[in-house]
């Protein structure tokens, strides 16, 4: 039993690196095994020699499926197996842009020749990897759970589990005035000119939220990492504005936390109608925006430079 060096002991966090030192491993005596037979042979064709042994002929998209690799890595593949002129390629009668690949005669007899090493790879990968939990057996399970939902998306899902419970939406304070401004500006000068509307209701949140509005903020372990305001225009009227997140926390759906927020304060303080500016450019704010349920309306006001969208919802 070897000792566990540092990746070893980083457990699941290697794993992608055990696996392809597994491979590695694998692929290298492979290649002794198939020279022990006198056969110069890489592994990495193996995939396609033996789909293509097994059915054939076949597209290259067709190929591609039933190894499971990506499209240009079998391409790629194809080019080397011609070098080696191990495949045949023809038009498909049906569709003469499709190419289907065969086996040549040359790579028919060089089957004919690894298929008894193939069955000494088989058994001694089975006597290996048949233990207390057989390895073929889990990375099968662990192959329909991705199917399912990929690791990327796991990842995504649980960071933003995480986000969520650490997030807190809490009312502005005149300390938070520097995050107030500094995030809204950042954002603001990143696609678009800072106009002398955005320093001045920035600048002076007292008389443009705060008299019978709201500011929200998002804040994770002390810092502020988001912002969105309401602001008061009477009669019921509020315009959802300056709702921004910090570049490092994006896409955890912070903004739509803090956007929800604010349609409940807006339910407290009585409105009948909610309204917001944007800019089509902003498309993933406008997906927000959308799913929350406001609807576009015609534009009413030409206050922003950047605003050519304006979209509201009702209560």
């Amino acid at each position: 039993m070897k000792n566990n060096n540092i990746i070893d002991a980083a457990g699941y966090l290697a794993i992608s690196t055990r696996l392809q030192r597994l491979a590695d491993s694998l692929r290298k005596d492979g290649m002794l095994i198939y020279s022990d037979f006198g056969i110069e042979f890489e592994p990495k064709f193996w995939p396609m020699l033996y789909a293509l042994s097994r059915k054939s002929p076949m597209g290259i998209i067709d190929l591609a499926n039933e190894i499971g690799y990506a499209h240009p890595s079998v391409i790629a593949l194809v080019r080397e197996m011609e070098r080696n002129k191990w495949i045949r390629s023809v038009k498909d009668k049906t569709d003469s842009r499709r190419r289907l690949l065969s086996l040549s005669p040359l790579a028919l007899e060089l089957i004919v020749k690894m298929e008894p090493v193939w069955d000494v790879i088989k058994v001694a990968l089975e006597e290996i990897c048949e233990g207390k939990t057989p390895l073929l057996q889990a990375i099968g399970e662990v192959e329909d759970r991705l199917s399912r939902e990929s690791f990327s998306d796991t990842a995504r899902r649980i960071a933003r589990s995480r986000a969520d419970h650490a997030v807190c939406i809490i009312d502005y304070e005149p300390r938070y005035q520097k995050d107030w401004e500094s995030l809204n500006l950042a954002w603001i000068a990143q696609d678009f000119e800072i106009e002398e509307i955005d320093r001045e209701t920035l600048g002076k949140p007292e008389k443009y939220f705060l008299n019978g509005g709201a500011i929200l903020l998002a804040e994770k372990d002390g810092a502020i990492i988001g912002t969105v305001g309401l602001q008061p225009f009477g009669n019921g009227a509020f315009e959802l504005a300056k709702m921004t997140v910090a570049a490092g926390a994006r896409g955890l759906k912070i903004g739509e936390k803090l956007c929800w927020a604010a349609m409940e304060r807006a339910r407290q303080l009585g409105a009948k109608r909610v309204f917001l500016y944007s800019n089509t450019k902003a498309y993933q704010a406008l997906n927000l925006y959308f799913k929350l349920g406001f609807r576009v309306v015609g534009l009413d006001s030409q206050e922003f430079k950047r605003a050519n969208i304006q979209m509201e919802i009702l209560f």
